[in-house]
């Protein structure tokens, strides 16, 4: 059983529906959907029930992650190179935190330095690029996913800026300081919490 011409514009916008940015992968899924729909159809299915097991059949996780896993294999030297480099300075900052705690508690010299390097590398540079990170590849690209992404870089980096603004003595740290928290706590952890819960029940 063929599709009608009505049929394939509604698979068409349900995949322009999924936010798909491969064009040519778009005509591929096209053709992959309309042909199990047709298969489907001729079994004795409904178009809208095919049409919906089909999508399930072939994106379990939705049609984004296909976008998300194609645009990864194209790209997976410079995306693997750049995830290095993202948690390398995070591994940097926070051996160089740890290190320079240590140093001020023993009151040896260059533990301010290393300190400050440490926060600088972990609040300023690794949270945000890792926040850009994972929103790039997520699936998801609802109003709480942004709220959660942003408000947790911009949390993050606020109390770092606090932190070394009060390292230094500058004025604002305090405000700073608990600005970024408040941010934290009520703009990405309930953001979080929210969102773990509902991939433990789903």
């Amino acid at each position: 059983m063929k599709l009608t011409e009505e049929q394939e514009s509604i698979v068409r916008d349900r995949l322009m529906e999924s936010g798909l940015s491969n064009s040519d992968l778009a005509e591929d899924l096209l053709d992959h959907l309309c042909c199990v729909s047709e298969i489907l159809m001729s079994r004795g299915n409904d178009f809208e029930p095919s049409l919906n097991q089909a999508i399930q059949e072939l994106a379990p996780n939705g049609l984004k992650d296909i976008d998300n896993q194609t645009r990864f294999l194209l790209n997976s030297k410079r995306i693997l190179n750049m995830k290095k480099f993202i948690y390398s300075i995070g591994f940097i900052g926070a051996a160089t935190l740890c290190v320079g705690t240590l140093f001020k508690a023993m009151y040896w010299q260059g533990g301010g330095v290393l300190f400050l390097t440490g926060l600088i590398s972990l609040f300023l540079v690794f949270a945000p690029l890792l926040a850009i990170d994972r929103y790039k590849y997520e699936v998801s690209k609802a109003l709480s996913t942004k709220i959660k992404f942003f408000s947790g870089a911009g949390g993050a980096a606020m109390i770092g800026i606090s932190v070394i603004f009060k390292v230094f003595h500058l004025q604002g740290s305090s405000i700073l300081f608990v600005t970024g928290v408040m941010v934290f706590v009520f703009g990405f952890l309930p953001f979080l919490f929210f969102s773990l819960y509902k991939n433990s029940i789903s």
